[in-house]
């Protein structure tokens, strides 16, 4: 079974209003329903540049993570780029083998992780 870690912003103000945050909560929900029915085994975790990446850090090295797919809110904000760059760099160094994978809307989840390891 494939791994695979979804790393993202908090789902809470100051970030998020809260209806901001029920909506994306209920998209991840079925996103992960979608990647569950398809086999993989499949987590978000919250962090931000102020909240650290330690716990991200502690499940790539204690966990078998196959892939880390970074959010779509990092990845489409151009002021994160210092943070998804330490994300990338804590997955190099903690999960060297792990594919880092960007998400940015233009591909469903699924997909994007089908292609990344040959399934599609």
């Amino acid at each position: 079974m494939i791994s695979v870690l979804h790393i993202g912003l908090p789902l809470a103000p100051p970030l998020l209003t809260a209806e901001e945050s029920k909506i994306i909560a209920a998209r991840l929900a079925g996103i992960r329903q979608k990647m569950e029915a398809a086999g993989y085994r499949y987590d978000v975790l919250h962090a931000s540049p102020d909240v650290g990446l330690i716990e991200f850090r502690e499940r790539l090295r204690t966990e078998r993570i196959d892939a880390v797919l970074i959010g779509g809110g990092v990845v489409g904000d151009p002021k994160l780029a210092a943070f998804k760059q330490q994300i990338i760099d804590a997955a190099r160094e903690e999960a060297p083998v792990a594919k880092v994978l960007e998400f940015d809307h233009t591909l469903e989840v699924p997909v994007l992780l089908g292609r990344a390891f040959g399934i599609l």
